[in-house]
């Protein structure tokens, strides 16, 4: 690959406010063509995400969604997963059930002329090298999560990786991998994936923000020479900013989770400083309390979209766009 082809982007997790990123993610596609807005996957080579970002990962870089396929996709299925509870006019806060995800996207992938048991592994090579050759031009996808009796964080990919295991990349199957990505701990049972039966979790403790794991997988994609001499942009989307002092008391391991991920992403900017100077480089993320929403509350979908639109509607935030739209359209 020639200089400056190549285009990153990075998903956060963060369940029902998934949404934010998808709004933000179609500002940024309209800015790039009003008239025609572009699929995410024919700018991106490589998506990789975390938690409900793994998930959306998949369906706009695996199954090839336009943006207005992915929200409406999105919505239905969280509508479906998290059904709004009452109980004596308290909302119940069980467990749910993964299946449900399962058959949103076995159903996503059957609408789009997919296998229902479609493997998440694109290149059918008989070896890597094979493989290799059959992947490029795509756009390749990975989510992050944990496997459960470790705690050891694993990449679920689409193409060849030296991250990857080879019986999580031969064998793991698209709606596995979607659920593994979106099976929160404190919502969900764990996911067996692959002959062996190993059970996974979703990353949001370990890597909720993926822009370094994007980073790791993209050196080992494209290995000659250094990589920002070879990257046009990376873009990395949020779900919302907390306010520290309400999540401290109220949601305690959410807010350690997201301040280690605060420091982590502002060390990574710090060390790519000429990508942030260069405008080769770009996180959105919405401010205010946008993360303090459950990730299960469907009843505040509206309230992701208001608070996203009006951070769009920021006049620095509009430029950020612009810019962004300009370096992935070099």
């Amino acid at each position: 690959m020639s200089d400056r082809e190549i285009n990153l982007l990075s998903l956060d997790g963060g369940g029902v406010r998934g949404l934010s990123s998808l709004i933000i993610l179609q500002h940024l596609m309209e800015a790039i063509d009003p008239e025609n807005p572009p699929r995410p996957c024919d700018h991106f080579d490589l998506i990789g995400g975390s938690g409900s970002g793994g998930l959306i990962a998949i369906l706009l870089g695996r199954l090839e969604m336009d943006i207005p396929q992915c929200i409406r996709a999105y919505k239905a299925m969280v509508q479906d997963v998290f059904p709004e509870k009452k109980m004596w006019g308290w909302r119940s806060r069980g467990k749910c059930d993964i299946k449900r995800v399962e058959l949103a996207i076995r159903c996503a992938l059957r609408k789009y002329g997919f296998e229902r048991d479609e493997l998440f592994r694109e290149g059918g090579g008989e070896d890597q090298e094979e493989e290799q050759e059959e992947e490029e031009g795509m756009c390749r996808v990975f989510v992050c999560a944990t496997e459960n009796s470790t705690r050891k964080l694993v990449h679920m990919t689409s193409y060849a990786s030296k991250y990857t295991s080879n019986e999580l990349y031969k064998n793991t199957k698209v709606f596995e991998a979607a659920c593994a990505s979106f099976a929160y701990p404190s919502l969900f049972g764990t996911v067996k994936v692959g002959p062996s039966g190993r059970q996974y979790h979703d990353s949001t403790q370990e890597a909720n923000n993926p822009m370094r794991e994007v980073w790791i997988e993209a050196r080992g994609i494209w290995p000659e020479g250094a990589l920002e001499d070879q990257l046009r942009c990376m873009v990395s989307i949020g779900t919302g900013e907390p306010l520290i002092r309400r999540a401290r008391k109220r949601q305690p391991g959410l807010a350690k989770a997201l301040h280690s991920d605060a420091v982590d992403m502002n060390r990574f900017i710090q060390e790519h400083t000429e990508l942030d100077d260069e405008d080769r480089l770009f996180r959105f993320d919405v401010p205010n309390g946008l993360a303090e929403i459950a990730m299960d509350d469907i009843g505040e979908l509206s309230t992701i979209v208001d608070a996203t639109e009006s951070y769009l509607e920021r006049e620095l935030v509009y430029k950020q766009v612009r810019r962004c739209a300009a370096a992935l359209s070099v």
